[in-house]
């Protein structure tokens, strides 16, 4: 796992809400109204905390997605640029089957392979 993310992470199972927090969202939400506000204030300590938090609630909604696919947060990552590559390509075309196949590839998970480790019936959709 990235060495930022992890640092975080292992704070934030110290705190009270610790992890997985499935309010991440919620919270991640809150606090860039809370950014905005302060930049409309030109408030800049406020902004800088405001990215804190921030930066705080964005691991743990990635950590929290992770958990829900029996994944870790780097793997997350992996699959976001395993997807965003095929997407960054001139004309940004997008090709389902492509980016399903890259994803897939990211897991080792062949494409008539063994379904994956998880069930979507457990997933509770914020």
């Amino acid at each position: 796992m990235t060495t930022m993310i992890a640092e975080i992470l292992a704070l934030a199972a110290k705190l009270p809400a610790g992890l997985p927090d499935p309010d991440a969202l919620k919270k991640l939400t809150r606090e860039m109204d809370e950014l905005n506000s302060s930049i409309e204030a030109n408030d800049t300590d406020g902004a800088l905390t405001e990215a804190a938090d921030i930066g705080y609630y964005v691991a743990k909604l990635l950590d929290y997605v992770a958990g829900l696919l029996s994944l870790d947060a780097d793997t997350v990552l992996r699959l976001a640029v395993a997807k965003y590559t095929l997407r960054a390509r001139p004309g940004n075309p997008k090709d389902d089957a492509a980016e399903r196949a890259a994803c897939r590839a990211v897991v080792s998970v062949e494409v008539d392979g063994p379904p994956m480790p998880f069930e979507f019936s457990h997933i509770e959709w914020l």
